[in-house]
């Protein structure tokens, strides 16, 4: 007996650029800037009778997928922070081919060298994506870094719904272990947001919650969100906002830009008055110097940023 052999479609190059359990996505042989995400098929002719049984299963669940993600592209309408859709064939989907891959691989290789804006940009294109999707009833159902690709001005995209929700039909996939809520029930917009906020921690840490658990022990992470029990986020930018996500506090993706935008306002707020405090902190014989008319100035910006406007 033999394993199964996957079948690549027409007009692809090898090797494939990702594969799962939707399935496989190769780059255009033809036209270097796209690829075809298509239906997993396999030459299962040297294979034992249950190996056949259980890979026609798989198949069907990601032509049901493929196909579910064609019917979610034709409804939603373009978006900057959505991964594009090129073309929908008989084969499958066309997309932009995006060579900086998924963010979660593109945080391991380059941490070192993501500063904190690029760190907001991410972030800010998240929660659009997922607030945009909602507002057209779409529910994901794997938010996660490996299903946000890095474009090449930095931004991300959301990408992969196969599987996906939308309007009545549920979704059929469920996140992985650590940006995970409540297994046992279906996925929602509330499992979204509980799944984003998972997002913003591993932009904000490098690191997935709970990566010190080993993958084998999924059931104490599980057992950990059950009971309310997540990693400390006290110290990080957005912390009060990834603490709201875990425990059900937003509804919608729209009110966790406003606690974004009202967190940023209020540090850059600070940094400003801090440096004015520092100028203010100098002697008088320090400021004559600067005339009159600057140390007006200065006086006004003290009174603006003090009354809080």
């Amino acid at each position: 007996m033999s394993y199964p052999i996957i079948i690549y479609p027409a007009g692809v190059r090898r090797p494939m650029v990702a594969f799962g359990s939707s399935g496989i996505v190769c780059r255009d042989s033809c036209n270097d800037t796209e690829v075809l995400k298509s239906p997993l098929r396999h030459d299962l002719s040297k294979c034992s009778e249950e190996t056949v049984l259980s890979m026609q299963e798989e198949e069907s669940f990601s032509l049901m997928s493929i196909e579910r993600e064609k019917c979610i592209y034709r409804s939603l309408p373009k978006h900057k922070d959505i991964l594009d859709c090129v073309d929908i064939t008989d084969a499958g989907i066309r997309f932009p081919y995006m060579h900086n891959g998924h963010l979660r691989d593109y945080i391991r290789k380059h941490s070192a060298h993501v500063d904190d804006l690029t760190k907001d940009t991410w972030i800010r294109n998240a929660v659009n994506a997922v607030q945009f999707i909602h507002a057209h009833s779409v529910i994901h159902g794997d938010i996660s870094a490996r299903n946000f690709l890095v474009a090449d001005d930095l931004s991300i995209k959301l990408c992969d719904f196969a599987g996906s929700g939308i309007g009545d039909i549920s979704s059929v996939v469920m996140e992985e272990d650590r940006y995970r809520k409540s297994p046992d029930s279906p996925r929602s917009f509330q499992t979204d947001l509980f799944a984003l906020g998972c997002l913003i921690f591993e932009i904000l840490v490098g690191s997935r919650p709970y990566e010190e658990v080993s993958d084998e022990d999924w059931e104490t992470i599980a057992n950990n969100y059950d009971r309310g029990v997540f990693p400390p986020v006290g110290d990080l930018k957005y912390g009060d906002v990834i603490s709201k996500c875990w425990t059900s506090q937003y509804t919608e993706a729209r009110q966790i830009l406003l606690d974004i935008g009202e967190n940023a306002n209020q540090r850059g707020k600070g940094q400003r008055g801090d440096v004015l405090s520092a100028l203010l902190d100098l002697p008088m014989q320090a400021l004559l110097p600067l005339g009159i008319l600057p140390i007006g100035i200065l006086a006004f910006c003290t009174y603006r940023i003090y009354k809080g406007t």
